[in-house]
């Protein structure tokens, strides 16, 4: 289908998706679904794959990031994906519907352990966090 987007609008407007990226700790360049300045005034980065074609692989080795991640897993289904998240030496498994905060600094990665149909894991990291002050 061509797009019929105006042109006073296509800047906000992005089809060419995903953008790969190499990201440190990561096994293969990560599909990145937005990225910072892809749209006026966003700062963040949204990665994320199809859980089903990554049961039993770690995503990527255990690694850090200058800033936080949160992983998403939007799903209308319980259970239907479980991963087992790593967070410095801890290892726990989250079923779907879930939402992990990874602060900045700490190690961490996923494997899938269960995806009974296509789910997809999101990685989004926020550019322009502050530590919260207590």
């Amino acid at each position: 289908m061509s797009s019929n987007v105006p042109e006073t609008l296509r800047k906000y407007v992005v089809t060419d998706l995903p953008k790969y990226v190499e990201v440190g700790g990561h096994h293969k360049p990560a599909p990145f679904w937005i990225m910072p300045d892809m749209f006026p005034g966003v700062k963040l980065r949204v990665a994320g794959a199809e859980a089903s074609k990554m049961v039993g692989s770690p995503h990527a080795v255990p690694h850090t990031h200058e800033g936080p991640e949160i992983y998403l897993a939007p799903s209308e289904e319980k259970g239907a994906l479980v991963i087992e998240v790593q967070m410095d030496d801890e290892k726990f498994l989250v079923e779907a519907p879930f939402a992990v905060f990874i602060p900045p600094g700490i190690k961490h990665c996923f494997r899938v352990v269960t995806c009974q149909k296509p789910h997809y894991v999101l990685g989004i990291m926020l550019a322009d966090w502050q530590q919260p002050k207590p």
